[in-house]
């Protein structure tokens, strides 16, 4: 019995002062994550904006957290994250640019875990190229699925799941667009 209360008190200290490291840890690195994170998200929404359009302006519009970039005086573009759980890999987050005529101007990926060489062929221009300039009420479906775009080849779900998302996006951008 002795022993065994001996164990318990060795594993409590050592299950403690891992804690608490993890604990020092965390707090110290929290900040600086979030930072980069922001930066990372701030990059991509100008990456995705309309060429001559100004460094976009980070604003809240209802629930709806978006880039918006001017050009003489005026609304140029809006980036605003697309999201989707249903990637081959798990989830998948992209910036979107949107122009104030409502179609795409380009998309960036913040957040993904699809197969190398497959998936991440969603960067390509292969697949990004006939998507740009599309409207929003254009049919944002693969042809698997009785729509106009063309699956990434061996890689459908990863497509379906990057059109989510621009849907996903164009849903918050129609949203906000009155009020820009």
């Amino acid at each position: 019995m002795n022993d065994t209360i001996k164990l318990i008190l060795v594993l409590t200290v050592i299950c403690a002062v891992s804690s608490a490291l993890l604990a020092a840890v965390y707090s110290k690195t929290k900040e600086p994550i979030a930072a980069a994170l922001e930066l990372r998200t701030a990059k991509a929404a100008a990456g995705v904006m309309p060429a001559g359009a100004g460094i976009p302006e980070k604003r809240e519009i209802g629930d709806v957290v978006c880039f918006v970039a001017s050009q003489n005086g005026k609304p140029a573009g809006v980036a605003v994250e697309g999201r989707s759980d249903n990637g081959y890999g798990g989830a998948i987050v992209l910036m979107v640019g949107i122009s104030t005529d409502g179609k795409l101007v380009n998309y960036q990926k913040l957040v993904a875990s699809e197969t190398p060489g497959l998936g991440t062929k969603m960067e390509s221009d292969a697949f990004r190229r006939p998507l740009l300039g599309r409207a929003i009420k254009a049919d944002w479906r693969v042809k698997n699925d009785g729509g106009e775009v063309d699956a990434i080849t061996a890689a459908t779900i990863s497509s379906r799941a990057v059109l989510e998302c621009i849907r996903d996006a164009f849903a918050k951008y129609e949203r906000i667009a009155e009020r820009l």
